[in-house]
């Protein structure tokens, strides 16, 4: 609906009913306008750019640039002595420290 016909359709609604009959309705038609629909020129623009887009071909890497990776060692498991009792005679045998 144009912004014509709401309007008019909101006083006749307001006005009361011996108003609303004097209100020809050829002054109805004539207030009717009718709406252009316009473009989205910047929305047109983008999508013509966008479409007219080609990359540019990615350059090759030359493999004298790439060094060979080289992963680290990895580090030897630590030494677990089987026989702890000797270790655990040593411990208790030590004398408490007691903090002052």
């Amino acid at each position: 609906m144009s912004f014509a016909r709401i309007a008019v359709r909101s006083v006749a609604i307001k006005a009361p009913l011996n108003v609303r009959a004097a209100v020809p309705a050829m002054a109805v038609r004539s207030i009717a306008v009718s709406s252009v629909m316009q473009k989205d020129v910047v929305q047109e623009l983008f999508l013509k750019e966008l479409k007219n887009y080609k990359p540019a071909p990615a350059a090759k890497v030359d493999d004298s640039q790439v060094k060979e990776l080289k992963l680290p060692t990895p580090p030897a498991a630590p030494k677990v002595d089987e026989d702890l009792t000797e270790q655990l005679a040593k411990y208790d045998a030590e004398p408490e420290e007691v903090a002052h």
